[in-house]
């Protein structure tokens, strides 16, 4: 599919080789977060080989920004040395964070291994991609004693906001921003510098869409999107970005624009 705007994503997974594919065909700068071992040496690989250029070995315009780190959810099944080697071969830390939604591990180990992975990027003088679900505020306190570049993913609370803001964070808005109130009022709230979009893979984009579908059939929300984007990172991240420019009254081609600048500032690359 052709989008007439500029796209990236600044929170994604390995997926499907297929959409590794469309990433790297389309030109879409890319974040994607290993969360086990196994996934982190993987995507470590692929990077180093889709981002080294063609026969004469000179870099071409880099599209995958790999991140690792143990996900909460994995908190309880790896120690931090399990996945510091990897991590320490990615520019980015994530995602790391606390959960207490979609997550039954014990919330000490969290914290524990959550600290542990905030200590080694501040050693390494790497950004972190943060997953806050249901421990926004604690989060929100916890960062404060680890100065350093945060992406916040996926911001889907109706409170705290305001503490992330006050600490320079980015934020990534999710495939949910066409119907959710509270990922509205993130990308209402968010200054312009500091704003992303995200899909957080297709398996999440086809998540959002049919919790929208819920939602407008328990009468939630007025009406039904009738796309069929959730087989293509190009059609969702741009019905994201188009939902995301309608809220803040701007043109969606500028919007992707200063998007794409903004993850490409907050990876640390050259604009």
């Amino acid at each position: 599919m052709t989008v007439p705007w500029l796209l990236s994503d600044a929170h994604g997974h390995m997926g499907t080789k297929a959409e590794r594919n469309e990433r790297r065909e389309a030109g879409i700068p890319s974040i994607l977060c290993a969360i086990t071992p196994k996934e982190a040496k993987e995507l470590i690989r692929e990077s180093r080989e889709e981002n080294l250029g063609g026969e004469d070995g000179r870099q071409q315009e880099r599209y995958l920004f790999p991140a690792a780190g143990i996900h909460p959810w994995y908190a309880d099944r790896y120690e931090l040395q399990d996945m510091e080697t990897w991590m320490e071969r990615c520019p980015l830390i994530g995602e790391i964070g606390m959960d207490s939604v979609w997550c039954s591990v014990d919330l000490k180990t969290q914290e524990i291994r959550f600290r542990q992975q905030l200590e080694l990027a501040l050693r390494q003088n790497k950004p972190v991609i943060l997953h806050t679900k249901g421990q926004e505020k604690e989060i929100g306190d916890v960062i404060r004693q680890y100065p350093n570049r945060y992406l916040v993913h996926w911001y889907s609370c109706d409170s705290y906001l305001e503490k992330y803001l006050e600490m320079d964070c980015c934020f990534s808005i999710g495939p949910d921003v066409w119907w959710n109130p509270s990922v509205q009022n993130t990308a209402r709230q968010v200054p312009a510098d500091r704003l992303l979009i995200e899909t957080d893979g297709l398996d999440a984009v086809k998540w959002a869409y049919e919790e929208g579908i819920k939602a407008f059939k328990k009468n939630i929300i007025k009406k039904p999107e009738t796309w069929e984007g959730t087989e293509h990172v190009t059609f969702a991240l741009a019905h994201t970005l188009e939902a995301v420019a309608e809220i803040r009254h701007m043109p969606p081609e500028r919007l992707g624009e200063e998007i794409r600048d903004n993850l490409l500032r907050f990876c640390g690359k050259s604009i």
